[in-house]
């Protein structure tokens, strides 16, 4: 080989590992990258740390875009790229995977450097959709907002709401195809859907976050290209429940995070039949907590988040409603005719 043609040959390679991120970097490569590799129903889970076992700090769905490059780390390096065989790239790669740091508007957090690919942050044309931010005065408020609809077009209304806040909404539409759903921090997946519950929603929130409230006309009205004048009442209410602060119980390091703990749970599968990953953000020392549950793969939602006050379940991020019993210094948990988690004392109160 020509000294030409094995300097193109070297330059290609850098070129190319350069794009796909190969190469260990600190902050450099692409300055935008999006979701790739993901299923369509699947999510890609933004972490707090470059780790599986990092704390969860987002979901980010299949078709994220725009994803900021803030740094990546591991991989191969370009002489192990050049000089390894396949065998030992792979073995090298499960040693000392990579993971990058990309800022979304759900967070900011590490994922697996795998699931990304180069791209241009350009936002795909969607004319139907709008978002809309709701500032309350203070950390509660309400809105009274007026509106139209027509054919496809769906409005989200989103604000910062914070856990044990109750959120109550209320919406009046001319077209009695209607309706509005409400998700949760960092989801897709409802936990309030309008079509099948009707237009009044009141609950207490599980988790501190930005909620969307999304109005749309249902899809045989849509496609109709019918139209609905509507007003939309949101009431925030409620002093939050506050976490409880690192220096008065200690937190799991780079999460906010009080404990962890693997718990007996079930996901559409025979009563406590599986191990589930437990986290705990303890709100007092009384029982008031947030919990979040980590479902095993294949799970419609990845994470379940529930709302404790004086040691007992109240409400969830799930459609469905919540109930409990009480065995012992353990709580059993159901949620809807799918979820079902054992959760013990010393987790939301510790000891």
């Amino acid at each position: 080989m020509s000294r030409e043609n094995c300097s193109l040959r070297i330059l290609s390679w850098v070129v190319s590992l350069a794009l796909s991120g190969v190469v260990q970097a600190s902050a450099d490569g692409p300055d935008y990258y999006r979701v790739t590799g993901i299923a369509s129903d699947g999510e890609l889970v933004l972490r707090a740390e470059p780790t599986s076992h990092g704390a969860r700090v987002a979901s980010l769905p299949p078709q994220a875009h725009c994803l900021r490059n803030l740094g990546c780390q591991g991989g191969l390096s370009l002489q192990e790229f050049s000089t390894l065989s396949e065998a030992e790239q792979q073995k090298r790669q499960l040693a000392n995977p990579r993971w990058c740091k990309i800022a979304h508007p759900a967070g900011s957090g590490w994922v697996e450097g795998h699931f990304l690919a180069e791209a241009a942050c350009v936002e795909p044309s969607q004319p139907d959709q709008r978002i809309e931010l709701i500032n309350f005065s203070g950390k509660a408020g309400a809105r009274v907002i007026k509106g139209r609809l027509q054919g496809r077009q769906y409005v989200d209304y989103q604000f910062q709401g914070y856990a044990g806040q109750t959120l109550d909404i209320a919406l009046g539409g001319s077209n009695r195809q209607h309706y509005f759903n409400v998700n949760p921090p960092g989801s897709e997946v409802s936990m309030f859907v309008g079509s099948s519950s009707g237009n009044q929603f009141v609950r207490q929130l599980p988790s501190d976050g930005r909620y969307t409230v999304r109005t749309y006309l249902m899809r045989a009205a849509a496609r109709r290209n019918e139209s609905s004048r509507y007003t939309l009442h949101i009431k925030l209410s409620g002093e939050p429940l506050v976490a409880v602060a690192a220096h008065r119980d200690a937190v799991i390091a780079g999460t906010p995070y009080h404990a962890s703990a693997t718990v007996a749970c079930a996901y559409d599968a025979p009563a406590l039949s599986q191990r589930c990953e437990a986290m705990v953000i303890r709100r007092s020392f009384d029982g008031d907590a947030t919990l979040e549950v980590r479902w095993p793969a294949g799970a419609l939602t990845p994470i379940r988040r529930i709302l404790f006050i004086k040691g007992l379940p109240v409400s969830s991020d799930a459609p469905e409603a919540v109930s409990s019993k009480r065995q012992g210094d353990v709580t059993s948990i159901r949620i809807g005719d799918q979820e079902s988690i054992a959760v013990p004392d010393a987790l939301i109160i510790g000891g």
